[in-house]
This record gives C-alpha cells, structure tokens and sequence, in this order.
C-alpha cells in the first residue's frame, strides 16, 4: 500500500499510513442539469479497492473516523489534485487553492441506506460547501470525481480518519462513479430531441407534452399494436387449421384463443391433429355423404371412438369424446 508523508499529519500516528487513493466511488452522480451536489459519497461501505492499495470501512472504522473529525474541530478542505499534501503533489506555484471544504460526515451504514431520508448507496458521506471556483469546475466538468486521503490503521487496514480530499480525473477504485457525469455532446441532444419531437407527432400529442406522458403514451400504443398483430396471427392460424379439416366450426373460438396465448403450442397441436372434417370442409358431410342404417350408425360410432382415443392427447384439449362422437354422427338418421 503506497503511501505520502509530506504535510499528512492529521490523525497520523506510527500505527497509521496515509495513504492517497486515485479515487473514491462517490455515487451515481447529478444529471447533467443538475446543481453540483453538495452532499458526496467519499468512502463507500466495506472492503475498498484500489490501485494503490485497500483497506476497510464497517461500523468501528465509521465511528473512528467521525470521532476523529470531531476532535480536530475545523472543516476538511477539498482541493485539486491533492496539493494540499504538498511535495510531489505540489502545484508549480505552490499554491493549493480549495476546490471546497468539508463541514461534516455522516455514516450511512447498509442498515440505514435508503431509510429516513439517508442516502441509497452506504458509505462515510460528506457534506460540502464548495467554492466559487470549484462549483464551476464541476459543473463544467473540467473534474467529475473525488479521492480521498485515508489515514488507514497498519494493524487491522481499518480506516480511521480522512486527512483531506481532492478532486481529480483519475479514478482508481473499483467500481467508482463520478460526482458529475459527462455533459453530452450537442450533437446528441440535438438528435434526441429530433426524435422526441418524431414521437410525439407520431402520438397525435401536444408538442408542450411532458416526457412521462410521452413514454407512457408510446408504451399504450405499443401494447395495443401487440395485442393487435397477436390476434390477426391467430386468425391466420385457425382459418389455416380449419381449411386443412383440423377444426369444425364449434372449435374456432377455443382455437383463436390457444392460438393466441401460446402460438407455439397451437402449431404443436395443429401439426399432430387429426383430420375432423375433410380438407377444405367446414362443415360436416351432409346427409347424402352417410349411411342411414342402424349398422352404419354402430359402425360409424365405434371407429370415431377408435379414432378419438387413438388421438387423445390432442383431442381431448378440443372436446370430450361423446361430444367427438356426437359430431361425427351428426346427419344420420
């Protein structure tokens, strides 16, 4: 674990090390048209990696380190490029102007994250009053993310105090985020409300209507092209079936419905059904087509019957088997 010696006196024993981390994850970070946040995440919760090394933050490390802002009873600066610490950090001019000063911290721990109006995201929080200077720089974006100098205990890697902050454009900690995201270029929000524009023309909506009531209004009408499109396949599927002699009339609205729920399963079906009518029928044979005999009846009855158990797995989602009977013997006398 790298560390600096130069001016980090704050807190720093011989059980100690400060050491200058590249980075800090701080937190999703401000819309892009939003205020410079004034409360930052600047240690997160847990075991923190970094290039230059890691230590821990848990509920004693919290404690320790608010104990020890309190005791050194003036606030934190926030500088640039850590030139606070001086020697190898130092500016040509010597010079280490704030970016910002820390008038307090707040231990969020994952018990309280989310909760009474603590942040989402656990952590040792700040809350920062920044300079003119400062404020512009990030909202520029000239800097977009924070790094901490921890004062780390050599015996347990606990964190115990934090010597200063400062703003930087090398990140370095695993899964840091920026305090500010990038602006985006002109070019994309001159596409983006191009297409806007599109879509709500597109709506039949106002030009003035809010983002929500857009999206919620393309969601509506994309569901209702579903449901539309959903039903008209099915249509399709069932007068195929039905010209094919794999459904009569009385199964068409069992069908749609299979059809529409679960095409796949429909298509399953359809190619394993026997025939019910002859192809390109959708009416049973007339009268003239069947037998009228007692014998004819008995014969005709036993081979549906055949037919139907022979093919149950299928047919029993149609209809029952009296009723496939029935059917079949429909027109006789």
């Amino acid at each position: 674990m790298s560390s600096h010696q130069s001016d980090c006196k704050y807190g720093k024993t011989k059980e100690t090390v400060c050491v200058v981390l590249a980075s800090a994850h701080i937190g999703e970070g401000a819309a892009t048209n939003a205020p410079v946040p004034e409360r930052v995440l600047i240690v997160p919760w847990g075991d923190i990696q970094s290039d230059t090394g890691s230590f821990i933050l848990d509920d004693a490390a919290a404690d320790e380190t608010l104990a020890a802002f309190a005791a050194h009873g003036t606030d934190l600066p926030i500088d640039y490029e850590h030139q606070t610490l001086g020697g190898a950090f130092s500016s040509p001019d010597g010079l280490a102007p704030a970016a910002g000063w820390i008038k307090g911290l707040t231990k969020v721990s994952p018990a309280d994250a989310g909760r009474d109006h603590h942040p989402a995201e656990p952590g040792l929080w700040a809350n920062v009053a920044w300079t003119g200077d400062g404020a512009q720089r990030l909202a520029q974006r000239a800097y977009r993310y924070l790094s901490p100098v921890a004062l780390v205990r050599k015996s347990d890697g606990r964190l115990v105090g934090v010597h200063s902050v400062a703003l930087t454009n090398k990140p370095a900690i695993v899964g840091m985020k920026a305090v500010v995201n990038r602006a985006p270029a002109a070019a994309e929000i001159g596409a983006a409300e191009t297409h806007l524009a599109a879509l709500k023309i597109a709506l039949s909506l106002e030009a003035n209507a809010v983002d929500e009531i857009v999206l919620r209004t393309a969601v509506g009408r994309i569901r209702e092209l579903q449901h539309a499109d959903a039903h008209r396949a099915a249509a399709d599927r069932v007068a195929l079936a039905m010209s094919a002699g794999k459904l009569s009339p009385s199964q068409k609205e069992w069908a749609h419905a299979l059809a529409v729920r679960d095409p796949a399963e429909f298509d399953r079906w359809q190619a394993h059904a026997p025939l019910v009518v002859a192809a390109g029928r959708t009416q049973p044979p007339g009268r003239s087509s069947l037998p009228s005999s007692e014998s004819s009846r008995k014969c005709a009855e036993s081979l549906a019957r055949q037919e139907w158990r022979a093919h149950r797995n299928f047919l029993e989602k149609l209809c029952t088997e009296d009723a496939y009977v029935a059917n079949a013997l429909r027109g006789m006398n």
